[in-house]
C-alpha cells in the first residue's frame, strides 16, 4: 500500500510540475536580458531533475572568517539566457562583485574590466581564470571567446538566507561588451532570483 501511494505522489507532482506538453514548469527564479532588440530569458525549473541545468543563480558569500581568510565578501549571478524557438541561441554571463558591509539596495555597483582585458580567447588546452579580486562581468557564447563587460549591477531586493545557497534578490544589470565590427554591444535585464 504505501508503494502504491508513492507511486501515486511522484506521479501527482511530475504532472503538476509540467505543463500541457510535457515541458517542465518554470519557477519564480528569472533572469530576462535584452540584446539587440532580442529578449533573451533563463528561468529554473520549480523541480529540478538530475543533469537540469541549475540556472539562473545568485550567491553571496559572507565577509571572511579566520578559516576563510583568502575570500572576499561578495556577489556573484550566473545564467545561461537563451531565446525560445527551433533554434534557440545563447550565451553565459557570471557577475562577480566584491562588496563590503553587505549588498547595499538602489546602488550602482558600476564594473570595468581591466585594462586590455575586455576579450580573452581560449586557446587549446588553455584556461583563462578570472581575477578574483576585482569585480567582473564576462560574458560568452561559446567558451572559447570571452567578452569582460562596463556596466554596472543594482539590487532593488536582496536577503542572505543565512548560507550562499539561500540567497534571495532582484534588481538591474546593465553593460556592454566589445563586438567584432568594433563597437560595442548593450544588453540590458531585470533578474528574481
Amino acid at each position: 500500500m504505501r508503494k502504491i501511494i508513492l507511486f501515486l505522489a511522484i506521479i501527482s507532482i511530475g504532472l503538476y510540475s509540467c505543463d500541457k506538453n510535457g515541458n517542465p514548469l518554470p519557477s519564480s527564479n528569472k533572469l530576462e536580458i535584452q540584446k539587440d532588440g532580442i529578449t533573451y530569458v533563463d528561468a529554473r525549473h520549480i523541480i529540478l531533475t538530475p543533469g537540469a541545468p541549475n540556472s539562473p543563480f545568485l550567491t553571496y558569500n559572507p565577509p571572511p572568517t579566520e578559516s576563510y581568510q583568502q575570500y572576499k565578501e561578495n556577489v556573484t549571478l550566473s545564467a545561461s539566457p537563451y531565446t525560445k524557438g527551433e533554434n534557440p541561441k545563447g550565451f553565459n554571463i557570471t557577475i562577480y562583485c566584491p562588496v563590503t558591509g553587505g549588498v547595499v539596495l538602489n546602488k550602482k555597483y558600476e564594473i570595468k574590466p581591466n585594462a586590455g582585458k575586455e576579450r580573452i580567447q581560449i586557446e587549446m588546452g588553455n584556461r583563462y581564470f578570472d581575477d578574483w579580486e576585482n569585480a567582473f562581468i564576462r560574458y560568452s557564447e561559446n567558451d572559447k571567446i570571452y567578452y569582460y563587460g562596463t556596466g554596472h549591477l543594482m539590487f532593488t531586493h536582496f536577503d542572505d538566507g543565512g548560507s550562499p545557497s539561500n540567497t534571495k534578490g532582484s534588481g538591474t544589470i546593465e553593460f556592454s561588451i566589445p563586438n567584432e565590427n568594433g563597437g560595442r554591444t548593450s544588453l540590458k535585464g531585470t533578474f528574481k532570483l
